[in-house]
């Protein structure tokens, strides 16, 4: 039986960084790597568009009987717009498809949707700071019957400071208007790329080491978290919200045939599993840890 890890861990680790899986896209986005040779990883362009979709397999729920099986489907398109030297904004908007496959017995919704707008503004305080917050309202619910109460909206908020050996820290605060769970949620962490061929990330959503082999591939070892909630609006169901989470432990590679192109792959093992559920007489679920395999593409311009 795998042991969870402590919480101050996941607060340096993690950033306890529980947004929908959609707006933890803008974390990474945010993190101030110190940028050394291949070590940048990310497609150039004003205008990108981020396409992923991650298969779990069928596993047992605990407790209850019958097996879950979830399919994620993600897609983000944002332009940045640099007004000066100093002052960067982002627009955009994305969708997600969670494709829940459950045996009746389970009574869980088949789909759950997140519709949502991007705003954002970047200032870079010097060469080495920055300060920056993003905005994510939008629906995020099984959307049988659309209302207020599907509204929700994560906001980032994010400072970093780079220094001259290859460390940068980040830190700052998520707040989730609209949320059943964890509303406030403290940020903290750092990456360090001490060459061109090795960096460490402690930050969220993804902490891990890459090898940058060249310019055009870089593998790593990483760890996740996700945390996606939805409202239910179908009371057959026992509650009027349900949030999926998870832990998960993976290896991949990013393939960058051209510097606006990235592939992504990863496969690795999900832990944790849980299902919890809000306003109504519903208990938690915990489903079985399932290895997973996630692929993705970014493309700009």
């Amino acid at each position: 039986m795998m042991c969870r890890p402590p919480a101050l861990l996941m607060v340096l680790v993690f950033g306890l960084c529980t947004v929908s899986a959609l707006p933890c896209l803008a974390a990474e986005d945010e993190k101030a790597p110190a940028r050394r040779g291949y070590g940048v990883g990310e497609v150039s362009g004003e205008w990108k568009a981020q396409m992923s979709v991650g298969h779990f397999p069928s596993a047992d729920l605990h407790g209850t009987p019958g097996d879950v099986g979830i399919t994620d489907y993600r897609l983000k398109l944002a332009r940045n717009v640099k007004l000066d030297d100093r002052i960067t904004l982002t627009m955009g908007g994305g969708y997600g498809l969670k494709h829940i496959d459950s045996t009746p017995t389970a009574a869980l919704p088949q789909d759950l949707h997140a519709l949502f707008l991007e705003a954002g503004a970047r200032y870079r305080i010097n060469d080495r700071s920055f300060a920056s917050i993003r905005l994510y309202p939008g629906f995020y619910s099984d959307f049988k019957d659309l209302s207020t109460e599907d509204l929700r909206m994560p906001v980032l908020a994010l400072g970093g400071y780079s220094f001259d050996n290859g460390l940068s820290v980040v830190g700052g605060f998520i707040y989730r208007f609209g949320y059943h769970s964890s509303q406030f949620i403290p940020a903290l962490g750092f990456s360090y790329q001490p060459n061109e061929s090795w960096r460490l990330d402690l930050i969220a959503p993804r902490p891990g080491i890459t090898y940058f082999a060249s310019r055009q591939l870089h593998l790593f070892v990483a760890g996740d978290f996700a945390s996606d909630e939805y409202e239910i609006n179908d009371r057959s169901f026992g509650a009027k919200a349900m949030k999926y989470s998870d832990y998960k432990a993976m290896v991949g590679a990013d393939y960058l045939p051209a510097p606006a192109v990235k592939f992504s792959t990863s496969v690795g093992y999900a832990f944790d599993r849980k299902i919890a559920f809000f306003d109504g007489s519903r208990p938690d679920m915990r489903v079985d840890d399932v290895p997973f395999l996630k692929i993705s593409l970014d493309v700009g311009w």
